[in-house]
């Protein structure tokens, strides 16, 4: 995949051409969410690196409500065990807007 520095390699998912309905199984985690919520600290300095920003933050939101939405042991048929597995809750979710001032200060150069 096509690395977008100076973001971590965990957030190659976090381009457009990607084919792949859902995160990486390495993401449904908590240790790789927060790897990922690491790597986003690390501020923009490019536009093409706030809009995979913009887009890691948007396909987190997605998976991690997918899983929400799945009732225990009723995973429906094409969505991975890793993400209807997921440990990660709304709460995880509400947590990510704290990025919000990365992309204020981006705006404001």
């Amino acid at each position: 995949m096509n690395h977008t520095s100076p973001f971590d390699p965990s957030l190659d998912f976090a381009i457009w051409t990607s084919q792949d309905p859902y995160l990486p199984p390495a993401f449904h985690t908590k240790w790789g969410f927060q790897k990922v919520i690491t790597s986003l600290c690390t501020p923009p300095t490019t536009g093409p690196q706030q809009v995979a920003m913009v887009l890691a933050l948007g396909l987190m939101i997605r998976d991690i409500m997918c899983a929400v939405e799945i009732e225990p042991n009723q995973c429906p048929e094409g969505v991975p065990d890793w993400v209807a597995s997921l440990p990660l809750t709304v709460k995880d979710v509400e947590a990510l807007p704290k990025m919000a001032p990365v992309f204020t200060t981006l705006n404001e150069r």
